[in-house]
């Protein structure tokens, strides 16, 4: 179950540490930036380049949010905080004090805009500022899983196409069409004197990926798919092991502009297996197979590469105020870039958090992840109404999300089935009011914590119940078609059922599981 509350954020954390303290497995957060444009409310009143306590009312608005988001982690959550260079530095300090300086894992500088529509510098003194960071704490780094893999997938032919929208050179367009008949020659040795055997390839046959394409009277997209394992990149590696080819060609007088090398490598990916090189030409450019570069997935060949700190996402933002078919001029974030950070963890079963939800991007990229990897994860969302934001932004989204939607250009979106509960958070007045003059109306919500923190959906789920008072035990037993189907009750921690009651309840096999007693304590102590 997934769930989306309405309301401050801090209240909605405070009920979130009712319900889902230690529970959390991955949180992540795009605060306010602090820009001085209206980004930023503190006490009410929104907060201005001017005001000469501006950092320290953010740093005091996060301090207590960071907190409580720690306090959700599980010893082996992560989380993720997306900010500007305005409190980056800031953010860092208020994070080491949190999670402990031990516990800091990476900045990742994410590059959202392109120079020409960045902001800053042109008149200014400044360098524009095209990037964004992302800081990356654990809640016991001790305990946290390995990330999932070190690479970043992206199918073929787009990053081919990315390349030549950008501009840049795409290097691997060389096809061996032929590997040819492999001849012996002669023999060198490696720096451990190790033999290195060298090979003729005779009718070896090299095509461009344009010679291929007219030839075959295929497309572009087609030749990489169905010589993808043969596409390479001629290099003029800096390696002794070519050294020592180049010199040996010689020394055999080989004219042949392909040859090959098999040898056992002491180090690297490769180490303690034959392997196999292919060079070209009298300098014996080293053949950098798209292959070593790539992988096969599910029928598609992606491009494999590895992960850093500097995150590229200037060619994914286009139409991005329009994700989800809401309309978010300001602060969307793709979720491309969600979807990433989802994936990192080793876990597709887990909760994910977000309590500065905006538009609702991590919960779209939650569902998206999910039907494209089979996982199971769910999503808690947290923000305010502010401008209508929560109902007519986030949840918007969402819906449009889970039951499909087409776009004004006509463009349909498939639907992503996904369950979601709308809940409200707000305060009761209690100045002046004795404990049972408004304990009544906490008690009314005990359902929707329980709902929370176990995932449930008491609506139209005749397989599970709940009762928290002893006229509603007795309504329950006297229904025969409510126990009849029911697999599980909550019950009031105060109820006792009578010897009957139990007996009823043991025959059809109902598991009772009682609400703890923190849920009333806590409403109390409140």
């Amino acid at each position: 179950m997934n769930f989306l509350i309405e309301g401050d954020n801090l209240a909605s954390l405070q009920l979130l540490e009712k319900t889902h303290k230690g529970k959390i497995d991955l949180i992540y957060i795009d605060p306010p930036y602090n820009t001085g444009n209206q980004d930023f409310i503190y006490d009410d009143c929104y907060v201005d380049t001017e005001d000469g306590f501006r950092h320290s009312k953010w740093i005091s608005f996060m301090t207590k949010r960071l907190y409580a988001a720690r306090s959700l982690l599980t010893e082996k959550g992560v989380i993720f905080i997306q900010i500007s260079d305005i409190e980056l530095a800031q953010l860092r300090l208020l994070c080491d004090t949190v999670f402990g300086e031990d516990n800091f894992l990476n900045i990742i500088s994410v590059n959202m805009k392109n120079i020409a529509g960045a902001s800053g510098g042109g008149e200014d003194k400044r360098f524009k500022k095209n990037c964004e960071y992302i800081l990356v704490y654990a809640k016991n780094y001790s305990l946290m899983p390995l990330f999932n893999g070190p690479y970043e997938y992206r199918e073929i032919y787009s990053v081919v196409e990315q390349y030549r929208v950008e501009g840049k050179n795409w290097h691997y367009t060389s096809v061996l069409v032929e590997r040819g008949d492999k001849e012996y020659f002669g023999s060198t040795v490696d720096g451990n004197g190790d033999e290195i055997k060298l090979y003729r390839r005779k009718n070896a046959v090299v095509k461009s990926v344009r010679q291929v394409m007219a030839d075959e009277g295929i497309s572009e997209k087609e030749v990489y798919y169905k010589y993808g394992q043969c596409i390479f990149e001629a290099k003029d590696a800096q390696s002794s092991i070519r050294t020592r080819v180049i010199n040996a060609k010689k020394q055999y007088g080989i004219t042949d502009d392909i040859i090959s090398i098999e040898y056992i490598p002491k180090t690297g990916k490769n180490k303690g297996t034959l392997y196999e090189q292919f060079y070209k030409g009298d300098k014996c450019r080293l053949f950098a197979w798209l292959g070593d570069i790539s992988e096969i997935i599910d029928g598609l060949l992606y491009k494999k590469d590895l992960q850093g700190t500097y995150w590229d996402y200037t060619s994914r933002i286009n139409n991005l105020t329009k994700e989800g078919n809401v309309e978010f001029g300001n602060g969307k974030k793709p979720i491309d870039l969600l979807k990433r950070i989802i994936a990192l963890y080793p876990d597709n079963e887990i909760t994910v958090l977000d309590f500065f939800a905006g538009s609702g991007s991590t919960g779209h990229a939650v569902i998206a992840q999910n039907i494209e990897d089979g996982g199971n994860r769910q999503f808690i969302l947290c923000t305010n109404n502010q401008n209508g934001i929560c109902r007519e932004k986030t949840y918007v989204r969402l819906s449009n999300v889970i039951k499909g939607y087409t776009t004004e250009n006509g463009k349909a979106f498939e639907p992503m089935p996904a369950s979601l509960k709308y809940f409200k958070v707000d305060y009761i007045p209690v100045s002046e009011r004795m404990y049972y003059e408004y304990a009544d109306e906490l008690l009314l919500h005990i359902r929707e914590l329980v709902e929370l923190e176990n995932g449930v959906n008491f609506t139209g789920n005749a397989e599970i119940g709940i009762v928290l008072t002893e006229e509603e035990l007795d309504e329950f037993i006297a229904n025969a078609d409510s126990f009849a189907k029911c697999r599980k009750l909550y019950m009031g921690h105060d109820l006792l059922p009578s010897e009957e009651q139990e007996r009823v309840l043991k025959k059809y096999g109902i598991e009772i599981s009682i609400i703890p007693d923190y849920y009333y304590r806590d409403l109390q102590e409140g």
